[in-house]
């Protein structure tokens, strides 16, 4: 029991939101307060705490049955599993009416193509026009800007997400014929006057990335992360951030990451070779013989054994990187000459080429590499 108070003091001492979303409930009045806070959250996308905060609601009245219906509506799986479970395990009979439509319309979320969401929806908007959840939950398909805005207008104290969707809706050029930046910011920033949480701070990143300022958008995202670093859902895209600040010296450092690796390889360095690949992914390759592809391991150190070689070159290396920047596509050009065996005769070398590099917890490595004979020049011959 000690414990408990020491966290319902902990949770009334956090400043609990002014937004209210539920107009009339049968928690008693310290458990309404986190109750509203616990929705305030989920409407935020702050799931995690937003169950949090709904357990610390019933832990203080056990007649709370509403936040159980917060924990349904955070639960990931709407249409098989735990939503359905969770609603299943409600007692309707201790929520109030209010709260009992909102049960009704989280249930037909769980009904699939079988539900009757529209008319179950039109019979609590009319009889609850005035409350914010069911208005709030009434913004269905995802992106609906007009409701968002809408939203704000009918529910200024309860709008910090919708000011949050509606600042994507600027950076995305939804309102107007084109992005809209400092519309956005001010939209962020009015969310963020009303709910100051992770998801708004991971918005104000992603809007900032749109906006092609990933310095801005990095600082931003450290932030959303600060509030949970472990396991943090923020974390990702501060990574994403972070190589997009330092895009050139990424890009210089797998140029010559490239040309080590097949240094190495030339070399016949497997120590060194395999700094550049992962243990968990291994290196395929199709070479300029355009014979079969194949795992290019430390046993493929004795192919090509009878070349020796007078020149080889690398030029030309562009690097593309996938969106999230965890992944690079290099392309480039292979120039020089070799001799066969006991031969003099040397043989002109010239390739295009190309490899993917990954992002991995030991670094960037290379999982794929493709040669092909270019401008008349030849590949290496046949095994």
């Amino acid at each position: 029991m000690k414990n408990l108070t020491i966290l319902i003091s902990f949770l009334i001492s956090l400043n609990l939101t002014a937004q209210k979303w539920i107009n009339d409930s049968n928690c008693d009045d310290q458990s309404y307060e986190i109750l509203n806070e616990a929705i305030n959250h989920l409407a935020n996308l702050e799931q995690l705490t937003a169950v949090g905060m709904a357990k610390a609601a019933k832990m203080s009245d056990s007649g709370c049955e509403c936040a159980n219906l917060v924990i349904a509506a955070s639960a990931a799986t709407a249409n098989w599993g735990s939503r359905k479970d969770k609603l299943e395990a409600v007692n309707i009979q201790l929520l109030s009416a209010e709260e009992k439509s909102w049960y009704d319309l989280l249930l037909e979320t769980t009904r699939g193509e079988e539900n009757t969401w529209d008319d179950t929806y039109s019979r609590a908007i009319k009889k609850f026009p005035n409350s914010p959840i069911i208005n709030w939950v009434g913004i269905r398909g995802g992106l609906n800007w007009d409701g968002y805005m809408e939203f704000s207008k009918n529910f200024p104290k309860n709008a910090s997400s919708a000011y949050n969707m509606i600042a994507y809706g600027y950076a995305r050029g939804e309102f107007g014929d084109a992005p809209d930046f400092d519309a956005a910011f001010d939209a962020i920033e009015k969310s963020q006057s009303l709910h100051y949480g992770p998801n708004s701070i991971d918005s104000s990143a992603e809007i900032a990335a749109l906006e092609g300022d990933y310095e801005k958008a990095l600082n931003n995202q450290l932030k959303a992360v600060d509030y949970a670093f472990f396991s943090s859902p923020y974390w990702e895209k501060a990574v994403t951030y972070r190589r997009n600040v330092f895009k050139e010296n990424l890009t210089e450092f797998l140029q010559q990451a490239q040309k080590d690796v097949q240094k190495a390889i030339l070399d016949r360095n497997y120590d060194e070779f395999k700094k550049y690949i992962s243990e968990d992914m291994q290196l395929i390759s199709g070479d300029s013989n355009l014979q079969d592809f194949y795992e290019f391991s430390e046993s493929s150190f004795s192919r090509g054994a009878n070349v020796s070689w007078n020149s080889f070159d690398l030029r030309d290396i562009e690097v593309d990187f996938s969106p999230d920047m965890s992944m690079a596509i290099l392309t480039f050009y292979a120039d020089g000459s070799y001799t066969r065996g006991d031969s003099e005769n040397s043989i002109d070398y010239s390739t295009r080429a190309s490899s993917v590099w990954i992002a991995t917890p030991n670094g960037w490595k290379t999982v794929h590499t493709n040669w092909a004979p270019y401008g008349g020049g030849s590949g290496i011959p046949k095994i």
